[in-house]
């Protein structure tokens, strides 16, 4: 059984929710508005994962005295959403980098192992700089 059966929100900084909203809706993403304003945009990845892109000085409202980590010089987490097969991975990957995201290339070894057990992965960096894999499982 999990541990949780709701909708499950990954809050994220963003220097600007509209280039945010536009990168995501031009890769086939929803902004769901009933939980987006001018401080924050709500993206829904699956049926019940979605990502809060928060303004600055919203997401420090959360965050308490730590400091908002400048993600496009460091990672503090990597987030994979699964997707159907090779073909929709790569599709997917290429519309984002086409939108405005940056590849992160694996190591050939890496990719060598990923395919002996039947998966295939691209890795992304968006626009803010969080890192997204998209992978087939």
């Amino acid at each position: 059984m999990a541990l949780f059966s709701q909708p499950v929100f990954i809050n994220l900084p963003t220097t600007d929710t509209e280039r945010i909203r536009e990168f995501w809706t031009s890769l086939g993403a929803q902004a769901i508005e009933d939980f987006s304003d001018e401080n924050s945009v709500c993206i829904e990845l699956t049926e019940s994962t979605f990502a809060m892109y928060l303004s600055p000085g919203y997401y420090t409202d959360f965050i308490g005295d730590r400091e908002i980590a400048d993600c496009m010089t460091t990672n503090s987490a990597l987030m994979a959403l699964t997707v159907g097969d090779a073909a929709a991975v790569d599709a997917l990957a290429d519309r984002a980098i086409e939108a405005g995201a940056a590849e992160v290339p694996l190591p050939v070894d890496l990719r060598e192992e990923m395919v002996d057990s039947g998966m295939h992965s691209r890795e992304i960096v968006d626009p803010d700089g969080h890192q997204w894999e998209f992978v087939t499982a």
